[in-house]
């Protein structure tokens, strides 16, 4: 009978093996920009029946009336997801982002916007600066909102936009839209 490797040691080999194939895993990682699109749908099975459960005992809904506690909702969601970067490109979808409790904050930015859309948001989407970080821009009653998935902070109004001055903006997107704003 072979020896047990002991967890430390599977864990050295894990990252020996992600260390050397990782290039390689963001290679089959990469999605164009239509799978980008699809991922922040509103219509994703998973999305469709979240969006049921945290609506549960607002009945019937009313995006004017009931937008913003749904997306506080929706951000405390996302808040309790840890976040977990990767030195390679790597996706989860939102039932293993669910199941495991973490997710990078593209993921998470993308999950939130998804459930920002269900809630009928129409200007929800993912920003990702030119340092790539991502956030979710929406707006409620004619001011803009900014979420940063990392920290889990909102920030509203000019303190919203300010947060980008200084990291610019190079690309955004939902399930409807994609702006490439380096090209420009």
């Amino acid at each position: 009978m072979a020896d047990e490797l002991d967890a430390g040691t599977k864990l050295e080999i894990y990252k020996l093996v992600l260390g050397r194939y990782k290039n390689l895993i963001s290679e089959k990682e990469s999605l164009s920009i239509s799978e980008i699109r699809q991922r922040a749908s509103p219509y994703i099975e998973f999305i469709r029946k979240k969006r049921e459960e945290m609506l549960k005992d607002i009945v019937p809904y009313d995006q004017r009336q009931h937008f913003f506690l749904a997306a506080e909702r929706a951000m405390d969601y996302v808040r309790r997801i840890k976040t977990c970067e990767f030195s390679f490109t790597f996706y989860m979808d939102f039932a293993e982002m669910e199941s495991l409790r973490v997710a990078t904050a593209m993921d998470k930015a993308i999950l939130l916007t998804a459930l920002l859309r269900s809630f009928e948001s129409e200007d929800a989407r993912v920003l990702v600066s030119r340092k790539g970080r991502a956030f979710v821009k929406f707006s409620h009653k004619g001011s803009p909102y900014l979420f940063a998935p990392e920290s889990g902070s909102l920030l509203m109004g000019d303190d919203a936009m300010k947060l980008l001055s200084d990291d610019p903006i190079a690309y955004c997107f939902n399930d409807l839209i994609y702006e490439n704003y380096e090209e420009q």
